[in-house]
């Protein structure tokens, strides 16, 4: 394969987006190479060159994502704010970021009807951290009397996952709300509601807030 004279980092961000919408829009078994090429209008040997293969464009275009994550937490929990204030601040962030990125949601939503073959491998790297830098966080929050004493390691799933549904389920919201962009002022919108109804929850204010959850018999409550 005949190596460029110089890298092109435009070409190599047209791959980067022809890919994204091809996989969002025919999933990864569905997409070729050539396919890409022809839409991002470059070689074929360009995709090989910049990122070895389709399954490198994929993962690439998977690490780049969780890369852009890890950025986000790392810069809101970094803060010396308070806990509810560092929250509202990813919440802001990861809303703005991922309500724009309607084919990542839809590669996402692929890849776990899928079995996650390709995520799985990015998961220990990525995902794993970015975890555990939400959980570190509520967990301090709890420690200082800012948040109540809630289960702090599904608490990070919960939040990430109040926000991505609008992204999964955008079909059906554009319909029920009449939505069918999501601008500025309803991505604010989103993030404001995230962070209230995480931290607030939905009870009346003044109502006693007890779980209304049964237990069955023979099973204890920790």
């Amino acid at each position: 394969m005949a190596r460029p004279k110089v890298d092109d980092p435009e070409a190599r961000l047209k791959i980067a987006a022809a890919a994204e919408a091809l996989f969002a829009q025919r999933g990864y078994e569905g997409t070729a190479v050539r396919d890409i090429a022809k839409k991002a209008g470059v070689n074929g040997a360009m995709i090989h060159y910049y990122f070895g293969s389709k399954e490198g464009l994929y993962r690439a275009i998977l690490e780049g994502a969780a890369s852009k994550v890890r950025a986000l937490l790392v810069e809101t929990s970094s803060s010396r704010a308070s806990t509810e204030s560092r929250l509202a601040a990813f919440v802001d962030a990861y809303s703005a970021y991922i309500l724009s990125e309607p084919n990542l949601a839809r590669i996402l939503y692929r890849e776990m009807l899928t079995g996650a073959k390709h995520l799985m491998r990015i998961a220990e790297k990525y995902a794993v951290t970015n975890y555990t830098i939400l959980r570190d966080t509520m967990r301090e929050g709890i420690k200082h009397g800012e948040l109540r004493a809630i289960d702090a390691e599904l608490a990070p799933i919960s939040l990430m996952g109040m926000i991505v549904i609008f992204q999964f389920l955008r079909p059906i919201i554009s319909v029920a709300l009449g939505k069918n962009a999501y601008d500025e002022k309803f991505v604010n919108r989103v993030a404001a509601h995230t962070i209230d109804l995480f931290l607030n929850g939905a009870a009346a204010e003044g109502r006693p807030k007890k779980s209304s959850r049964k237990t069955k018999p023979g099973v204890s409550r920790r």
